[in-house]
């Protein structure tokens, strides 16, 4: 169990002063004490995970299959762990970092410039890195790097930058690229993962070869790490010892190295944000977790003839130069983001796999503070899914690997406190965010991409076999199993992504091998059906996959969904309050429907140099105030209400993303009425300002209109082209081809104050520029005055030529419609004037009362009503 203290939000163990020259987790006289007490494995992959995944091996064709994929890439590489390659592929000059790299050849050539380049690199050719947008190959003669700075701490070093024009890499305004540290990092990377893989076939093996090759690899590590030194990406090391670096990284006792034209200021550019030793990314925890997890598979390993392949002073070699000392620069950040709670889980490893319970209690800390201050009460993501992903993937190991630990023998806290058989999965509120993770998805088992997130993004099936290894009475966890693996789980999870980093993206994406594993990632494509899966789960029967309307209250954002396991469409209005990696997108409108998006979101688009084009208000479909983006700060957002019934599922939010904005509320409802005939509803009222602007975007440029005429606008509108305006007082209606055949008809119900543009515009979605010019068309509906507006929409998907709705008529301006279909007519009422006049309207037999109602009428006769009563 966790100690009460350590449950405290307020604990803040281990906390130095800024100016202290100590900090008790850099005392390791607790593995000097309790090494021996470390029984190995020990950490994810325990004795009871290995013997799992041999029944796997003697069960399933996949398993075997994975086995020997894997065992033959540790053949095809195994020679690079001779002596002498291994010395060139791990050098003794400090690495650099994957990023912070951007193309010299590029800017020459005209082309779009990423900060961090875009890059390949392959083991095969380990000294050149090569870039994907121009084919330039680094180290290049016509791009010397003939800025040297030379070290003087330990052992001397020389960094080399390119010499031309410095870049600006994001506030950096005098960057230099190294593509040498460049590569040197990506070697160091390549060669954790390699040790981290050959421990793996070792295990599942037998085989001593693949445990000798790992410890010489862990070995060389061992020999260099200690006199790495603690730098960051943009270029800047710390000369001195690595301990007064990490200690006073923000006010070092002396001068930085810089590369000029930088002066030096006493400080390592955003400091623990993106400083590392291997790396220098701020995620040392990527190279730490590959070498302690191949320690600690490895650490026990014997020969055919039972003689141990680690000496016991090549084990205190390992632990002390390589794993204790990858934990100084960590444990002397305290600050809790998605990057830091990588790094705890890391130092927490290295605790467990060594024997020192200090450094799993800075671990457990973080752990426990991630998911209770990181995470929202409700179990949701703090910043956006991505980066609830990425954060899920820094804590994902340290929950499997502290299942059952209890300290050794003897030991207690400060407090006089002793941890017993921890479980994280059950003694804390981990279940609900891994829960929030699986109510969180669209129809086609992605998450839609709001705020920082990517198009496509997944639960990794990887952590659905984790989810239900731990979760085994939750029977819709085995159902998306069984949803993405096939029913009978012939089809291994893909890997666990704790490389869902924020600036180790490119490292992600573009660090892989097209060989059986990937060298890049810790855990590949099945090892964890491997070895959390049970071979038993493919006799359990499911009960049918259904994903639920849902409205997190800390979140914020409500999911609306049609279809009878709620996987046909999803209509989404966000009211979240503004925080990191949000966008300015309150109360934006989100549909989705059978695999296309009807009203898209443009998604994330990283670390790009224009990304804010896909931030900004006018890229979501919202309502923009006097042309301005909404603010940040102080932006909140309030749930009025969130309804779920058989035919209406709806959700009114209001909003202060705007001062001037004396009300900013909108009401947007699913009307379904089955076997995919439904659509959305939409009134957005909106009081303050002078200029009003209804904003949404077509995917792609084909549009056809109807009921509106429009001439050519002579004038400017924000940055969009070829701009369109016409006349919108009465009901008009625009339609686009969404893909895969699905067509939007959006009903605009117009009025006399309203004009239309319709224009081209920013419709990027790519980060790497493969669709750089892309664009969408924007259509806008403006209202000018500052008295109260309300915009009336309905918006329907549909197949071509199978349009369920006939027409779409306004019965009272202030919130009434009528939308005919072909079965019958839906009136639907939303409360009046600025929301909170409740309703009370009759058409003949229709009675429309209270907050939202809709009344589904076939000729006379009353088919089903609902209602969303006034508040208590």
């Amino acid at each position: 169990m966790i100690p009460q203290y350590l449950l405290s939000v307020d604990f803040h163990p281990y906390q130095p002063d800024f100016h202290q020259d100590s900090e008790p987790l850099l005392d390791w006289s607790l593995w000097e004490k309790y090494r021996s007490e470390v029984v190995h494995p020990c950490l994810t992959f325990k004795p009871e995970n290995i013997s799992l995944a041999k029944r796997n091996m003697e069960k399933f064709s996949w398993a075997r299959n994975y086995v020997t994929n894997l065992e033959r890439t540790a053949q095809h590489y195994l020679e690079l762990t001779d002596k002498s390659t291994l010395e060139s592929l791990i050098e003794a000059t400090t690495p650099g970092d994957p990023l912070w790299t951007p193309c010299p050849a590029c800017r020459d050539q005209g082309k779009p410039v990423h900060p961090h380049g875009l890059w390949t690199w392959d083991i095969q050719s380990p000294d050149q890195l090569e870039c994907t947008e121009c084919a330039t190959v680094f180290p290049n003669p016509s791009y010397p790097e003939s800025v040297i700075l030379q070290t003087t701490w330990g052992n001397p070093q020389n960094i080399s930058y390119y010499g031309g024009e410095p870049f600006t890499i994001f506030g950096f305004t005098q960057g230099r690229p190294s593509f040498t540290a460049n590569i040197r990092s990506r070697k160091v990377q390549w060669c954790a993962g390699f040790a981290r893989l050959l421990a793996e076939v070792y295990i599942l093996t037998d085989k001593a070869l693949y445990a000798e090759a790992c410890k010489r690899i862990l070995l060389r590590l061992a020999a260099c790490y200690p006199h790495w030194l603690v730098h960051v990406g943009y270029g800047e090391y710390a000369d001195m010892d690595p301990k007064t670096a990490s200690l006073h990284i923000s006010r070092l006792p002396q001068p930085e190295l810089t590369p000029p034209p930088n002066k030096p200021d006493g400080a390592l550019w955003t400091g623990f944000w993106s400083a590392g030793r291997a790396s220098g990314v701020g995620l040392e925890s990527d190279f730490i977790r590959k070498v302690v997890e191949a320690y600690d598979m490895t650490a026990s390993a014997r020969d055919r003839n039972g003689i141990r392949i680690y000496s016991e002073e090549e084990c205190i070699l390992i632990e002390r130069d390589l794993l204790l000392e990858s934990t100084i620069l960590l444990v002397c950040d305290k600050k809790m983001n998605n990057k830091s709670v990588s790094n705890r889980t890391a130092v927490a490893l290295v605790g467990m796999c060594v024997g020192h319970p200090g450094l799993f209690r800075f671990g457990l800390e973080g752990f426990y503070k991630t998911i209770n201050e990181w995470f929202l009460p409700d179990g949701t993501t703090s910043e956006s899914i991505f980066y609830g992903l990425m954060t899920l993937g820094g804590i994902w190991d340290f929950a499997e690997a502290s299942k059952g630990y209890r300290d050794p023998v003897g030991y207690t806290d400060d407090s006089g406190t002793r941890i017993e058989d921890l479980n994280v999965y059950t003694q804390t509120g981990y279940d609900k965010i891994l829960e929030a993770f699986f109510n969180g998805l669209q129809g086609d088992l992605t998450y839609p991409p709001y705020a920082d997130s990517f198009h496509g993004l997944i639960l990794d099936p990887a952590y659905v076999d984790l989810m239900v290894a731990n979760y085994p009475a939750n029977e819709q966890y085995l159902a998306l199993l069984k949803e993405v693996c096939g029913k009978d789980l012939q089809v291994p999870s893909g890997p666990v992504n704790p490389m869902y980093f924020e600036d180790d993206m490119e490292s992600f994406f573009l660090m892989t091998h097209e060989l059986p594993y990937d060298l890049a990632r810790p855990n590949s494509p099945s090892s964890f059906s491997l070895f959390f899966r049970d071979p038993d789960l493919v006799n359990l029967k499911t009960s049918r996959l259904q994903l639920q309307d849902w409205c997190p209250p800390k979140l914020r954002i409500g999911h609306m969904r049609t279809g009878a396991d709620g996987r046909e469409s999803l209509l989404l209005l966000s009211a979240s309050e503004w925080g990191i990696h949000h966008e300015r997108d309150s109360l934006h409108l989100y549909y989705w429907k059978n695999g296309v998006e009807l009203l898209p979101d443009l998604g994330y688009l990283w670390d790009h140099p224009l990304k804010q084009n896909n931030i900004r208000t006018l890229a979501h479909n919202t309502v923009l105030i006097d042309e301005e983006n909404q603010k940040t700060q102080g932006r909140g957002g309030t749930v009025t209400f969130f309804h779920s019934s058989p035919h209406v599922k709806v959700i009114e939010a209001t909003s202060t993303a705007y001062d001037k904005g004396l009300l900013y509320r909108r009401t947007s409802a699913l009307v379904d009425h089955g076997g995919g005939k439904n659509y959305a509803v939409d009134f957005f009222r909106v009081e303050g300002g002078h200029i009003r602007d209804y904003v949404l975007h077509a995917p792609g440029l084909e549009y056809a209109t109807e009921g509106i005429s429009f001439e050519i606008e002579e004038g400017s509108l924000y940055d969009l082209r070829s701009i369109q305006k016409a006349e919108g007082k009465q009901v008009w209606k625009a339609r686009w081809p969404a893909g895969k055949g699905m067509v939007c008809t959006f009903w605009g119900l117009g009025s006399q104050d309203e004009k239309i543009f319709l224009a081209r515009g920013w419709g990027q979605l790519d980060w790497k520029n493969s669709d750089v010019g892309a664009e969408n068309i924007y259509l806008i509906r403006r209202n000018v005055g500052g008295e109260l507006k309300t915009f009336m929409s309905v918006i329907e998907g549909s197949y071509s030529g199978e349009n369920f709705i006939r027409s779409v008529n306004v019965i009272d301006r202030e919130g009434i419609i009528a939308v005919e279909t072909t079965e019958g007519t839906d009136y639907i009422g939303s409360a009046f004037g600025n929301g909170d006049s409740l309703i009370s309207y009759s058409i003949g037999p229709v009675q429309l009362r209270g907050r939202f109602s809709v009344v589904s009428l076939l000729e006379e006769d009353i088919k089903w009503t609902m209602e969303v009563e006034a508040e208590p």
